[in-house]
């Protein structure tokens, strides 16, 4: 079965509070034509791609799906997105298109929205602009307006980072590197401060 030119590394993290060192398992996931195999410890597992996130989604947590804009033309002082970005956010509805999200979230620049609206448009969803620097607001607001449900999240290279640490209770995520944007954190919250992180890479690799 061909491979396609996809590679997704997972970092899965089981975040109970600051006190408690997090217990951290790595795996690697290959992409094929019809299946993604993930192998963790003696057990293999095969599902599609699709199948692969909703299996991370637990009705008893709420789950954020948190990412960094698609690529930017770089024109301007609020670039929209280039070609390669309008790529990725088409390739975010298809790797979302089973996932039920009860809200999208997008700050208030061109490159975040337009990474948003594309998904926001299939799930028949507005997008909720938020304060990119208030982390605890928007985690706060979410988690009281939609207890056990699913939002999307879409941020900047500093600030997906801190939406994390605030989500976790912990200061473990850093600034992602500027020429990086695919990557997908999948958090599951069943409380602030008590957290799973699933860490993803979709879409065309980037350096």
């Amino acid at each position: 079965m061909k491979l396609l030119a996809i590679l997704a590394l997972v970092g899965i993290s089981l975040l109970f509070s600051c006190e408690k060192e997090p217990q951290v398992i790595t795996e690697t996931i290959l992409k094929t034509d019809t299946l993604v195999v993930t192998q963790v410890d003696t057990v293999v597992v095969q599902l599609t791609d699709t199948l692969m996130l909703t299996e991370f989604i637990r009705d008893t947590a709420t789950t954020f799906i948190i990412l960094r804009h698609a690529e930017t033309t770089g024109i301007g002082t609020d670039p929209g997105l280039s070609t390669a970005g309008q790529d990725r956010a088409a390739e975010l509805v298809r790797v979302l298109k089973e996932v039920p999200l009860d809200a999208v979230y997008s700050t208030n620049f061109n490159r975040t929205r337009q990474t948003a609206q594309p998904v926001a448009a299939d799930k028949s969803l507005g997008i909720q602009t938020y304060n990119a620097f208030a982390p605890d607001q928007l985690a706060d607001g979410a988690l009281a307006q939609y207890k056990q449900g699913t939002v999307l999240v879409v941020g900047h290279s500093n600030t997906v980072p801190e939406l994390l640490n605030a989500l976790t209770g912990t200061n473990g995520f850093f600034q992602l590197p500027e020429s990086q944007y695919d990557h997908l954190f999948l958090v599951t919250v069943f409380e602030k401060g008590r957290a799973k992180v699933v860490h993803l890479r979709y879409g065309e690799p980037t350096p």
